[in-house]
């Protein structure tokens, strides 16, 4: 017998779709399934159950992002499938370094006055879908606005947290797959961790008796992987503006003689320049792929720049200019070329991982 909240395990599951590499890929995380149970003589008839997260990451450690993801109606003694689904963050890069602290928390209020305030809420979905992005500023902003919803609802009415789960995540032994808590707030028998499992269709099943889940709350977390990221995801960024801009008008211009040419050479590698100051401190994102980036994009520069006559006799062992050599780490063209192949391949990996994945908001 047992209350309170289990340490996150990772039971048997099917094999994961990717696996994350160091330094190479990127992560996010998803509050996949939930449930909820109350039993206790202190609610006398049907109360809210309000699920709510906090999330930290070690990219901004000082910045929590609060969401309110579901308001939802619970009987005592009845479990309540909360059906969440919903991301708790963005892409973040697969870095050893970096960590994720998530707060999950079910709490469960008494019918009050605030019937009304949540009633229209519901029909308002006014669920806090909050991701820890690049740009925090409208995160935090809205997060605000959930943590003075939180205190409201406290206020207001008698409250008791059924389920509070803090998860550390380590990105150095994070695995893609499926994370699981489970936890009562009175005395129950609790599975062993060995007997759960994830099947085919994202269930968490309990191998030993089909109904000892239904007296017990849970969590199901999901960690999925990707390769790359889609180009949209850069749009926002200056340095991803300027590399495009810049592209886009060399290869929309005519090249009528070679003063021209040598002058939007120059321009592009004063981009190249400027692009590399403004990504070197840019921990949300990985190194690796802005070089893949511009790698394919130099690719096509070449393509339109360089004479015919050079194109053909520029030999795939032939050395790059040195600072092509300085911003992409590789010395030759066919290094180049492999580069950037490289990363058209890793997208189309990603493009098919997305579409399987079917997240909300992609």
């Amino acid at each position: 017998m047992a209350t309170g909240a289990s340490q996150l395990f990772y039971p048997n599951q099917p094999i994961p779709l990717f696996n994350l590499e160091r330094e190479n890929s990127y992560f996010l995380v998803k509050l996949h399934d939930t449930q909820a149970f109350f039993q206790t003589n202190w609610l006398g008839k049907a109360g809210l159950l309000t699920l709510s997260s906090s999330v930290t990451s070690s990219l901004k450690q000082n910045s929590p992002t609060q969401s309110l993801h579901k308001i939802s109606t619970i009987q005592k003694n009845t479990p309540c499938r909360l059906g969440i689904g919903t991301n708790l963050t963005d892409w973040l890069p697969a870095s050893p370094a970096n960590s994720l602290r998530i707060d999950i928390k079910y709490t469960v209020f008494q019918e009050q006055p605030i019937r009304n305030f949540i009633t229209h809420m519901e029909q308002a979905d006014l669920v806090a879908k909050l991701s820890l992005r690049p740009d925090w500023a409208v995160a935090l902003k809205v997060s605000n606005v959930v943590g003075k919803l939180l205190s409201y609802l406290v206020q207001e009415g008698s409250q008791h947290e059924i389920f509070s789960l803090t998860i550390d995540l380590n990105v150095a032994d994070l695995k893609t797959g499926y994370y699981v808590a489970i936890g009562s707030h009175s005395d129950e028998v609790w599975t062993p961790p060995k007997f759960l499992q994830i099947d085919d269709n994202g269930r968490l099943i309990d191998k030993t008796a089909e109904s000892s889940l239904s007296c017990l709350s849970y969590a199901v977390i999901q960690v999925l992987g990707i390769k790359r990221l889609q180009e949209q995801m850069f749009r926002d960024e200056p340095w991803w503006d300027l590399l495009q801009t810049v592209k886009d008008d060399i290869l929309d211009s005519d090249i009528p003689n070679a003063e021209q040419r040598q002058k939007l050479l120059g321009k592009w590698r004063f981009a190249l320049e400027q692009v590399k100051r403004l990504t070197r401190n840019r921990s949300e994102y990985l190194l690796p792929e802005i070089r893949e980036i511009i790698a394919a994009y130099q690719d096509e520069v070449d393509q339109k720049l360089l004479p015919q006559v050079t194109k053909e006799s520029f030999g795939l062992d032939e050395e790059l200019p040195a600072d092509i050599q300085e911003i992409l780490e590789v010395k030759t063209e066919g290094e180049l070329r492999q580069l950037a192949n490289n990363y058209r391949a890793a997208v189309k990996n990603s493009k098919y991982l997305l579409e399987q994945y079917q997240l909300s908001g992609d």
